[in-house]
């Protein structure tokens, strides 16, 4: 267990998310999932529950067991819940998951029906959940572990204290922004990104809803399934595109990090509508192999999102929150207003860059205006 998460910053990040995002009352139950990373950062939500007059409980998901049953060929065990464990989530009323396992890079190289096979309960446990009025939030700082530092190439204290300062970031405070950017992108119009760079797209708008994710729970009516667990740290402000439209160059200056690898200096390239070439300093074998076994239209642009959280700089696996950093998609963008449902989805992100919509600036070098 490291002993360098102090206890004063587990007691801080606790009572800005169980008091000011998830608003934690006396005995309400708290249930909090962790891996052994994590348990520093679990103690201090017990701490503050017990301080609030709650009722928490710990989840403990040990990593050498779970990595001993997928070697041993029981992952199907791992994606099986146990009744006890439904049961537990059916008088919770508020849930706290911290990121795991710990290795990310391990869990990409199992085969795609062993990872397939360890989170099959997923959207049993997000239905459930819904059903019994959970709250929640899924912690981000969870992935700040060595394995995971030494896959990206940072240092894994600085990592932590950047996704700490942004979790700890008042939503509050960054809501003005994220409105300046749903006023914008919830327009109909040309979009042209621009960078020095080298890269000048053209996408269009077609007066879609806007999405933010800010870190704040909506009103309970309009969650929906997914949106009972917030992300911690926010945040960002998206909107799915016009799939037909899309003519030009964007090249990433900011790592694209998730679950599936790292690819860096990424050039992609549209024509009439359609991704014609993607190119990447690296990674591009990953990628290759992503977008061939990739079914349905996968070659349209599908979103365009615009981070918000100042906290954030090049932070892995939060790249497209960065504050002014502009994101675009393609493939599936059917989650969140559009109409594609392709399997791929892939992104590239931009900071520093300039946005124009119908030649009226909404970002200009990297700064919301």
């Amino acid at each position: 267990m490291p002993d360098t998460i102090s206890e004063d910053s587990s007691n801080r990040l606790a009572r800005a998310v169980l008091r000011g995002r998830l608003g934690l009352r006396p005995k309400e139950r708290l249930t909090i999932e962790a891996y052994p990373t994590a348990l520093p950062w679990a103690a201090g939500f017990v701490r503050e529950a017990r301080r609030l007059g709650a009722r928490p409980l710990v989840h403990y998901e040990d990593e050498a067991a779970y990595w001993d049953a997928v070697e041993h060929g029981h992952a199907k065990a791992i994606g099986t819940l146990a009744e006890q464990e439904w049961a537990a989530l059916e008088e919770t009323d508020v849930y706290v998951y911290f990121w795991g396992p710990e290795d990310i890079a391990r869990l990409r190289r199992l085969p795609s029906a062993t990872q397939e096979a360890v989170v099959a309960f997923n959207m049993d446990w997000y239905r459930r959940a819904a059903k019994a009025g959970v709250r929640g939030a899924r912690m981000g700082i969870a992935r700040a572990t060595e394995p995971n530092a030494r896959l990206f190439g940072v240092d894994l204290a600085s990592w932590r204290d950047q996704l700490l300062a942004a979790s700890l970031r008042d939503p509050k405070g960054i809501a003005p922004t994220a409105q300046r950017l749903e006023r914008g992108l919830g327009r109909k119009g040309e979009v042209r990104l621009t960078h020095p760079n080298g890269t000048d797209l053209t996408l269009a708008l077609r007066s879609r809803p806007v999405q933010k994710d800010l870190g704040l729970l909506a009103p309970a009516k309009a969650r929906g399934t997914f949106g009972i667990m917030i992300n911690v740290p926010p945040g960002s402000v998206y909107v799915s595109v016009d799939e037909s439209t899309a003519d030009g160059t964007v090249v990433a200056n900011r790592r694209t990090t998730m679950q599936g690898g790292v690819l860096e200096g990424g050039r992609w390239t549209f024509e009439d509508g359609r991704l014609t070439s993607a190119r990447y300093a690296r990674g591009q074998a990953e990628f290759d192999r992503r977008y061939r076994a990739g079914t349905g239209t996968k070659d349209r642009p599908s979103f365009l999102e615009v981070g918000v959280n100042p906290a954030l700089r090049g932070t892995p696996l939060q790249e497209e929150n960065e504050l002014g950093a502009v994101t675009v998609g393609v493939g599936n963008n059917a989650g969140f207003g559009g109409k594609n449902r392709s399997s791929i989805f892939e992104f590239l992100t931009l900071a520093g860059s300039t946005v124009t919509i119908d030649g009226r600036p909404l970002v200009r070098a990297g700064r919301v205006v």
